[in-house]
């Protein structure tokens, strides 16, 4: 056991959870002995979770389908512990190429899916008096930005934004807030993009383990923004 057991019979949710570094996360959380929920609105890859994980399909743009997703989650577990939102889209266009529908879709997933999510899982929290939310980012959210990712990346910058006055927001009811930004990550989405430098990128598993971690360290203390470049270039 990696955490000395913090995890043990802990509710965990994850937004996004069923690919990439969702799924990583719900599989290391689960070994590690939480209870753990994902929410996607890809029902088919539902059939590759293990037994044991929570699966529940919503459209994180969606109010009311969140709304019924975080209360089944928090009706069978009793409370949700903990949140990790990973949903979101990693889109790109030349910005005189852009139209409005491109704009509206990463803005809509990155910044309205995680502040539902995490709204409705907050007013859970907020009657337990205690929890923490980790939401994912990018180190688009910290640096100065890429070529064709307007939308991507000051959708990333407002999550990051978004958590650091969430957790200002949300304190005084025990919850914690933390934002994590990482690198460029081979996940499956660069695999049909066919990214370059792969082998470069972190791996969905590292990527979780400092995710872990951060939920872990909430037991003593809490770590409210963290970044983790693949390589040195992500810094430019």
């Amino acid at each position: 056991m990696m955490f000395d057991g913090f995890f043990n019979n802990k509710s965990l949710l994850i937004s996004g959870g069923s690919s990439g570094i969702g799924k990583a996360v719900a599989l290391m959380a689960r070994e590690e002995g939480a209870v753990v929920g994902v929410i996607s609105n890809k029902r088919e890859e539902f059939t590759a979770m293990p037994s044991g994980i929570i699966c529940l399909e919503a459209d994180v743009r969606n109010p009311a389908a969140v709304k019924n997703a975080v209360d089944t989650f928090a009706g069978k577990c009793g409370k949700i512990d903990m949140l990790v939102n990973c949903a979101g889209v990693s889109l790109w266009k030349d910005f005189l190429e852009m139209d409005e529908q491109f704009w509206d879709l990463i803005y809509d997933v990155n910044v309205k899916g995680t502040f539902l999510v995490s709204q409705a899982v907050a007013r859970h929290m907020v009657a337990a008096g205690n929890g923490i939310i980790i939401n994912v980012a990018s180190m688009s959210g910290l640096k100065s930005g890429m070529m064709r990712a307007s939308a991507y990346a000051s959708s990333k910058w407002a999550v990051v934004g978004f958590s650091r006055n969430l957790h200002l927001e949300l304190k005084q009811y025990g919850i914690k807030v933390g934002c994590f930004c990482p690198g460029s990550t081979a996940t499956p989405l660069h695999e049909r993009a066919g990214s370059p430098d792969m082998d470069k990128m972190l791996s969905a598993e590292e990527v979780a383990r400092t995710i872990l971690f951060m939920l872990y360290n909430s037991k003593n203390g809490h770590l409210q923004l963290v970044g983790q470049p693949a390589f040195f270039e992500e810094w430019k």
